[in-house]
Formats: structure tokens, C-alpha cells, sequence
């Protein structure tokens, strides 16, 4: 259950119980990862010195399982949480990012400047009525 970089650990975990997610999981002796719909039920956190593995408790989305399942942190690729739909939606039902409630600041990006679009003063040549 190794990772090159977690996409989860214990300080995120919490923010996705109660979620429904999209998961891409990936086991070292696969040689392809899979994806799945899953409802996050709880998180068990790693214990320094105990058990060092965190992981998700999940039911599949159609499943009539009668217990969660383990997701464990290492395995986790990618993770999406599933947005709900109104009936004005456009069908897009996953997320942009791949925290829930992310702590990063919300403030807006300057604009691209001096690219084949956008000239260095801004303007983007169209007349505007």
C-alpha cells in the first residue's frame, strides 16, 4: 500500500465523512486502477506506533452491504466529491476539486496577459454594445 503522494491524510480525511465520492484506487500488483462510487461512512485515522494505515469506511453506492468496507488512504489516486443536482443543472455532478472545503484562498486569478487571446493591456478587441 504504497503511495508517491498522498491525495488523503488524516487532516483532510474528516472533511469527506457523510460524502458521496468518486474514487479512482490503484493497488501496486494491478497493473490499472479502478474507479468507484462510494458513500463515506467514516474515517479510521492512523495511530503512531498502533496502526499506521488510515482509511475511509465506505458503502458502494448500489451495494446492500450490511458493513462498510476499508479504503485505505495509500490507495486513493484521485477522489471527487459528487455534487448534488437540481433540476436546472447542467449534468455536471462532480466537483471541480479534489478537497471538499478546502482551506486555499477563494480570491480571483489575475487575468493571462500578452498571450494570442488576451493582449498585454486587456482588451480582447471585441466591441461591447
Amino acid at each position: 500500500m504504497t503511495s508517491q503522494h498522498a491525495v488523503v491524510d488524516a487532516s483532510t480525511a474528516q472533511e469527506y465523512i457523510g460524502q458521496t465520492v468518486l474514487v479512482e484506487l490503484h493497488w501496486d500488483d494491478e497493473p490499472e486502477s479502478y474507479w468507484y462510487c462510494l458513500h463515506i461512512v467514516g474515517v479510521m485515522l492512523p495511530v503512531e506506533g498502533v496502526y499506521e494505515h488510515g482509511c475511509f469506511m465506505t458503502l458502494e453506492l448500489n451495494a446492500q452491504d450490511e458493513f462498510p468496507n476499508e479504503v485505505f488512504f495509500s490507495n486513493i489516486r484521485t477522489i471527487r466529491v459528487m455534487r448534488h443536482r437540481d433540476r436546472h443543472s447542467s449534468g455536471n455532478v462532480l466537483g471541480r476539486i479534489a478537497l471538499p472545503n478546502s482551506a486555499r484562498s477563494r480570491a480571483a486569478l489575475p487575468a493571462r496577459r500578452n498571450s494570442f487571446i488576451v493582449p498585454a493591456n486587456g482588451s480582447t478587441g471585441a466591441a461591447h454594445p
